[in-house]
């Protein structure tokens, strides 16, 4: 809501008029989270024509659930933003990278923003993480698996007893699964992944490198933050470090 009421301070006008004043609005276009529009409650409550803007234009919006929820915010609602023909294409911004975690929580996220149970089924999820995302990088020859497609795959294991009962699979791997299952990775027709591993990449190495980064990245917040407080202040530890009481 700050950034559409600067550019309204700014430019005097909403940010998606001001996106289709300079050219950007167009089928090139990939808009993050798309969630303040004239539907969200803090605008209108209600379409005023934003999503049939987007849709006309060919925008996609990469739809981040997962990361919107950790904010308090929710999409309203994917249901609306399908029908008025907008391309969505699930997407992570945040740790962990699991587009199937996001996935399972935009689903029952729609259905509380809807009050509808089949606000967005598991089926329109799967398609917009597939052919979605193929839509948006204008790729026909991605998210399907079909003569003339690239050989690009995903495998998943669902045995595990943690997985529950079966059901149909899709459902049962969105309700119950994780991203940590994959087992087999193909990009054009090149395993890249095989029976959980990944061949030639150091992955205790990279977490070590990945840790320190974070951590210099952590203790940078202070720099930026007014009250000059030092990340333990900013990122206090959940519950209080343990404490041996002297005798």
């Amino acid at each position: 809501m700050a950034e559409r009421d600067l550019v309204q301070e700014l430019h005097g006008t909403r940010p998606l008029r001001l996106l289709a004043r300079t050219g950007l609005l167009d089928s090139r276009l990939l808009v993050p989270h798309g969630i303040v529009t004239d539907r969200h409650p803090d605008v209108h409550g209600e379409d005023r024509g934003d999503l049939a803007a987007l849709a006309a234009a060919g925008v996609s919006v990469i739809h981040c659930p997962q990361t919107s929820l950790r904010y308090g915010q929710v999409l309203h609602s994917f249901d609306a933003y399908r029908r008025a023909g907008i391309n969505l294409c699930p997407g992570t911004d945040s740790f962990p990278p699991d587009l199937i975690r996001g996935m399972d929580t935009g689903v029952h996220l729609a259905k509380a923003v809807d009050g509808r149970l089949d606000a967005a089924p598991a089926e329109h999820y799967a398609e917009a993480a597939t052919l979605g995302g193929a839509r948006a990088l204008g790729r026909t020859d991605l998210g399907r698996l079909e003569p003339g497609a690239q050989a690009d795959l995903v495998a998943f294991r669902l045995d595990d007893i943690r997985d529950g009962v079966q059901d149909d699979p899709v459902r049962t791997f969105l309700l119950n699964g994780t991203a940590r299952q994959a087992t087999h990775s193909v990009v054009a027709g090149r395993p890249v992944m095989t029976d959980g591993r990944i061949p030639g990449t150091d992955l205790p190495n990279l977490r070590r490198r990945a840790q320190t980064l974070f951590e210099t990245m952590r203790a940078a917040y202070g720099e930026r933050d007014l009250r000059r407080r030092g990340a333990g202040e900013l990122f206090p530890p959940t519950f209080p470090p343990y404490e041996e009481i002297p005798r």
